[in-house]
């Protein structure tokens, strides 16, 4: 592993950006308490800051933790499911070679903490369900409180947490009132430490914009959601909430007398624009609200998410079926085949990073110096079917691995492991579904651990000893009858 990050570093000398990077990087240097996207990356940025002001240092400790986390994982598996030695070369030969790790951790982006942080978050449950502790159960809400402030798809972490709790043996805590309490206080303390950070954004978003509103940009993501099916639908805008709502309406429905015939003709599909393109809906309504309401641009863009989240959330509830059809499901085709988004070029293209990036970094120029922008479609293009294929191998091998009543009664530790990822891996997709359009770098996190729980399910199946239970199994069921 160190000598391919070496050897990735003389290629890619700089760290990679994309729009998100100077966000983060803005937010870290004004050491704003809200911003754009969750604040938990910005405070990491000033903490590395503080040490050195190196990109190195920063990029090489994200790999740091995202390859210690799946080696932890893997070790893990091993130590408590018995997996074979082949098994786990396999394993640490997919830690080694997947080229999406280092391109992954070499950019300014809380993705790679992201997926470090909830790869050990994961480990750590799979511990609870073998042997629980209370510093197990501390550690993971920690964790959980962590992850949640570096992206708010962690809000379904605390049901996975729960079902976990739920999962494990009560006695093995200690009594069986022991064994209650710690449950009680497992599930609890899972679920109020994501809600004490909604709480504790709530209101520093009021504080700062004078707004009550968790999440703006998840407002702002629930009116694009809305107006991807808007063409395909009549919106009838007496039946919309409010005011905000029917003007936003009106704004939404010139927009599409314009482009809506041409979208209708063309093939189904989902995106994102409308919350970036200024000439689209969401950004002429925002114009609008600022001219009133004189606000600066972000807290215009934060006082203007209620109105979008009001709006979209209308659209939903009064079209579930068109939001199905044209919404959801090519979503769900977009999150099993994703777009490659900033990972098919390096740097988004440009020859040159912003100023803010420099002045943070200290820079010499403005212009990186990189072996080849491009190399990287070509490696990580292929990488996009790999995902459908272990998407589709791990259902197969859930089935017949969880599917046998004989087989998970011998390999218990095995299947308490596989169920939680399975639920994991579900409750991710859902909300993934439901939440945007998805682009590859999202899928890195549920890749790994794909591979990782599909190859100790083959290396199971594959065992001659599971042969013969399958052989008493087909016995048994035959004698019975």
């Amino acid at each position: 592993m160190a000598i391919e990050w070496v050897v990735f570093k003389l290629l890619y000398p700089f760290a990679d950006f994309f729009t998100d990077s100077y966000s983060y990087i803005g937010a870290a240097m004004d050491r704003d308490a809200i911003s754009y996207r969750p604040i938990g990356y910005s405070l990491f940025l000033r903490a590395v800051h503080v040490l050195s002001s190196s990109d190195t240092l920063l990029v090489t400790l994200q790999y740091v933790l995202v390859q210690g986390a799946c080696l932890g994982l893997v070790l893990t598996m091993r130590r408590r499911c018995g997996l074979p030695p082949r098994t786990v070369a396999v394993l640490m030969a997919f830690l080694v070679l997947n080229p999406l790790i280092p391109y992954t951790c070499n950019y300014v982006s809380s993705d790679a903490m992201f997926i470090g942080l909830s790869i050990v978050w994961f480990t750590v449950l799979t511990g609870l369900i073998h042997d629980p502790a209370w510093w197990r159960l501390g550690l993971q809400v920690l964790l959980l409180f962590v992850i949640f402030h570096l992206r708010y798809v962690a809000l379904f972490y605390p049901a996975v947490a729960a079902l976990t709790i739920l999962l494990m043996r009560p006695e093995r805590v200690g009594a069986p009132w022991a064994g209650w309490w710690f449950r009680l206080v497992g599930v609890a303390a899972s679920i109020g430490v994501v809600a004490l950070g909604v709480v504790l954004v709530k209101r520093e978003t009021r504080k700062e914009t004078g707004v009550d509103i968790f999440s703006a940009f998840s407002g702002w993501q629930m009116a694009n959601n809305a107006l991807n099916i808007v063409p395909y639908i009549d919106v009838d805008t007496a039946a919309l909430p409010s005011a905000q709502c029917r003007e936003l309406a009106r704004i939404a429905g010139e927009y599409f007398k314009k482009s809506g015939p041409a979208r209708r003709a063309g093939p189904y599909t989902v995106t994102t624009a409308y919350m970036w393109d200024r000439n689209m809906p969401l950004h002429q309504y925002l114009k609008i609200f600022q001219r009133s309401d004189h606000a600066g641009g972000f807290i215009a863009w934060n006082r203007v998410a209620p109105v979008f989240t009001e709006y979209g959330y209308s659209i939903v509830r009064r079209h579930p079926g068109p939001f199905l059809g044209y919404y959801c499901w090519p979503s769900a085709k977009g999150f099993f085949l994703c777009d490659l988004d900033v990972y098919a070029v390096y740097n988004e293209g440009n020859d040159t990073v912003d100023a803010v990036a420099k002045d943070w970094f200290h820079y010499k120029t403005m212009r990186p110096t990189v072996w080849s922008a491009t190399a990287q479609r070509g490696l990580l293009m292929p990488m996009r079917w790999v995902y459908l294929v272990l998407n589709i191998g791990f259902i197969v091998t859930a089935a017949i691995f969880l599917g046998l009543k004989t087989f998970r009664e011998r390999n218990p530790a095995a299947t308490r492991s596989f169920q939680l990822a399975a639920a994991f891996l579900l409750a991710n997709a859902c909300f993934c579904i439901f939440a945007s359009p998805s682009v590859f770098r999202y899928q890195v996190l549920p890749m790994i651990l794909l591979f990782v729980f599909m190859v100790c399910a083959l290396s199971y199946l594959t065992n001659p000893h599971f042969f013969s239970i399958l052989k008493a199994k087909i016995a048994d069921d035959a004698q019975q009858r």
